[in-house]
């Protein structure tokens, strides 16, 4: 067979060259350099029920293909990053709640408890409603709790203005 290396493919108004034997491209699809320049080819033969024989050919710079692929690439990418980044902010909302809710609750029965307003929540017979799934704040809790029934106990056997003096302050147990 005769192989000739310089096979013209016309592209852009530019010649370009492939490999050919007897002017016909020896592999449907290949990569070549012009130049500076990288290319792909992209080739298909095809024929027809009336026996006619077609050769398709595409030329495409390898900066032009990969720019696309490049393009879709970074979309995904984008998006992908995005997604996560949603996620994070999303998850870090929810545990944010999760440790500021049951903490102002605390900070709210400890107001209550200053004042000496020691009703009783139906749930657990404490003025904090639920408890945290955080351990840190459940013990914080827990010891507001043994703190409350500590006072209210306190409370039934010393009269509340004396309790309340010594919330404040202002009286000190033992003087």
């Amino acid at each position: 067979a005769d192989q000739s290396p310089d096979a013209v493919v016309a592209a852009a108004g530019q010649s370009l060259l492939g490999s050919s034997i007897n002017g016909q491209f020896t592999a449907p699809n290949f990569h070549f350099r012009q130049g500076d320049s990288s290319y792909f080819h992209f080739g298909q033969a095809l024929s027809d029920n009336l026996g006619l024989s077609w050769q398709t050919s595409v030329v495409m710079s390898e900066t032009t293909l990969f720019r696309d692929i490049n393009a879709a690439v970074m979309k995904m990418v984008g998006i992908t990053m995005g997604a996560i980044v949603a996620l994070g902010l999303i998850s870090s909302v929810l545990v944010s709640a999760l440790i500021t809710i049951p903490l102002f609750r605390l900070a709210h029965g400890m107001s209550q408890m200053a004042v000496l307003k020691l009703e009783n929540d139906e749930a657990n017979g404490s003025l904090l409603a639920s408890r945290s799934k955080f351990l840190e704040v459940a013990t914080c809790e827990s010891s507001f709790v043994a703190l409350e029934r500590g006072l209210k106990a306190f409370v039934r056997y010393v009269p509340r203005d004396v309790v309340k003096m010594m919330l404040t302050g202002s009286m000190e147990v033992g003087s």
